[in-house]
């Protein structure tokens, strides 16, 4: 009974930071990303990573270097979106709130 409860709370996690097995927020090309709400999408990914990361209150040792990769993913999604794309077109993407509140949760460790 417990090892069941074990697997089915991997499981959930897995799914709930990376779709197990999706695209992980390192393997952004952010030349694929073709419209504002790509942008957005890219960013929420990489914020529900890096508060992965954080859910303890603190970036682990072990977590520092790609905590920093992250965070140069997240400049490099940004450059992109500052060039070619409106805020208000972002504004309007399905996941600007949730991604605004993920990175707002992120601020202590920026």
């Amino acid at each position: 009974m417990k090892n069941s409860f074990i697997i089915g709370s991997a499981l959930m996690l897995c799914f709930t930071i990376t779709s197990c097995g999706g695209k992980k927020a390192l393997d952004i090309n952010v030349s694929e990303l073709e419209t504002a709400c790509d942008v957005v999408d890219a960013l929420d990914l990489i914020a529900t990573e890096m508060n992965a990361m954080v859910a303890d209150g603190e970036v682990g040792s072990d977590e520092e270097e790609e905590f920093g990769k992250l965070v140069d993913k997240i400049q490099e999604v940004d450059e992109v979106a500052r060039t070619n794309f409106e805020r208000t077109d972002a504004e309007a993407c399905e996941k600007w709130d949730a991604m605004r509140k993920k990175s707002e949760d992120l601020e202590p460790y920026m």
